[in-house]
């Protein structure tokens, strides 16, 4: 993450940019710079009520706001200074977001996705909808057809200038974030300038004025309904999978905060190797509740690991079937279940519970191993914790046999973005791995056992029946 001062360099940046083509085109006169007083403030007044009544947590975080609906209305209605304006104090006004920072970068990306729509769309030909009046054909031609290039400039502004910011607050990569908030928009989202051309119809063409904003009260409601069903699914789904992981918490207290470490982890991964949209939403589901198994299979664990390893591995197999098992009937679920299944699988095919090899693994899965293996020799559950270059060193050996070259190469390229380990000044040395060519299962003396840790893989793959076979 850079500097906070950075983040607000950006935020002034965007609002002085949008401030800028307002004070240009201003000066340039025109019909681009004529403000309708009556005009902006009612667009505002409805811009304002849409960012209020908003619905949040879909896609990456972005608040899809029917405000996109009027200021995509103020193109033709409002000019460009006009639509700087009800783009700025429209979300300079949500009074949902308690917080400066976002509601200020909220006001600046809005008034600058405004001035480069209004801009867009008097390049592009279009007029002014409140002194011109055209009817037919030329009203698709010269209002039509500008506004949906605008709009399409401001879209594509609107995801890269997020994309930004994610990059500055979180580290993630600009284009891969704007991609996925892209996709994440949908056919709702297209529908916004639909709803738009015909309030700027009523109110220029058709001169209704202000009483055109009641006439297309209903189709906003009706958009608004629609996002306001799948924000709420979203909501009921984060909130179904958070009581998963908390009832595994409580269940295996040492465990607190390891299935949302490997889930941030894991999302990082995936972005980086080009999962997005759906695949990326159920591999960070699957991340979370990955383990849930473990409640299930809890009572079949041996008080004494180290005592009884073969009656360990035995019961600790079984808690990727036994937690897809829980999660059966989830509807939300399904795609995250392969990964669930099989995120103990071992690359040269020696895990458990099916024995898959390489890339007949779901990639999820593989992404899910890696994480978890990471967050095990970093967390230091069951003995010292190594710092990220040590655990890194520990992987890198361990890709090609029980973790995917892949996917270690991608954790490797992420190393900026990694976390520190809990006390580095303690790391002694790597952790004793299973000698090659031992028989036998070789869990170590531990303080505590954690069943993620690349030893206890190693004891699996040493002891599984098919190995022992194989041996004899």
């Amino acid at each position: 993450m850079l500097p906070e001062v950075l983040i607000w360099v950006y935020i002034a940046a965007l609002a002085l940019a949008a401030g800028g083509a307002a004070l240009m085109t201003w000066r340039a006169g025109g019909d681009g710079a004529r403000v309708d007083l009556l005009v902006v403030g009612v667009l505002t007044v409805l811009g304002t009520l849409g960012v209020i009544l908003r619905e949040r947590g879909l896609g990456q975080h972005l608040g899809i706001s029917l405000a996109t609906v009027v200021l995509a209305a103020a193109l033709p209605l409002a000019g460009t200074v006009g639509a700087v304006v009800v783009g700025f104090v429209s979300y300079a006004c949500d009074v949902r977001q308690p917080r400066l920072r976002p509601r200020a970068f909220n006001a600046a990306m809005a008034a600058f996705v405004g001035a480069v729509g209004a801009m867009t769309y008097a390049q592009l030909g279009g007029l002014r909808l409140d002194v011109a009046a055209p009817v037919g054909t030329r009203l698709l031609i010269e209002v039509g057809l500008p506004m949906i290039g605008a709009y399409i400039a401001m879209t594509l502004v609107n995801v890269l200038a997020f994309g930004v910011m994610s990059a500055l607050v979180r580290g993630t990569r600009v284009i891969t974030v704007s991609l996925q908030v892209l996709r994440s928009l949908g056919m709702g989202y297209a529908g916004h300038i639909a709803i738009a051309f015909g309030f700027a119809v009523l109110w220029g063409p058709a001169e209704l004025g202000p009483l055109s904003a009641v006439l297309v009260l209903g189709p906003l409601v009706a958009a608004h309904w629609s996002i306001g069903r799948e924000a709420m699914a979203r909501r009921e789904h984060e909130q179904t999978v958070a009581t998963f992981v908390e009832a595994l918490e409580q269940a295996e207290p040492a465990s607190v905060g390891h299935s949302a470490r490997v889930a941030e982890l894991a999302e990082l991964l995936a972005q980086h190797l080009g999962v997005s949209g759906r695949a990326l939403q159920d591999l960070r589901y699957a991340a979370l509740v990955h383990d849930i198994g473990l409640v299930a299979v809890r009572g079949e664990l041996p008080t004494e690991p180290q005592a009884d390893e073969v009656g360990y591995l035995s019961a600790v197999s079984a808690h990727p079937e036994a937690g897809v098992a829980i999660l059966d009937g989830l509807d939300f679920l399904a795609g995250a279940r392969p990964a669930i299944a099989h995120h103990h699988e071992r690359w040269d095919g020696r895990g458990y519970p099916a024995g898959l090899a390489g890339e007949e693994i779901p990639l999820a899965a593989r992404v899910i191993a890696v994480a978890d293996a990471y967050d095990a020799l970093v967390g230091g559950r069951d003995e010292v914790p190594l710092g990220p270059d040590a655990a890194l060193a520990v992987l890198q050996e361990r890709a090609g046999g029980h973790l995917d070259p892949q996917v270690v190469q991608a954790l490797v390229d992420v190393r900026g973005r990694l976390g520190g380990a809990p006390d580095p000044s303690a790391i002694t040395g790597l952790p004793e791995a299973v000698p090659a060519g031992s028989h036998g299962p070789t869990l170590g003396s531990a303080r505590r056992l954690d069943h993620d840790h690349p030893r206890v893989s190693d004891a699996f793959a040493e002891w599984q029946p098919d190995t022992v076979m194989r041996q004899s």
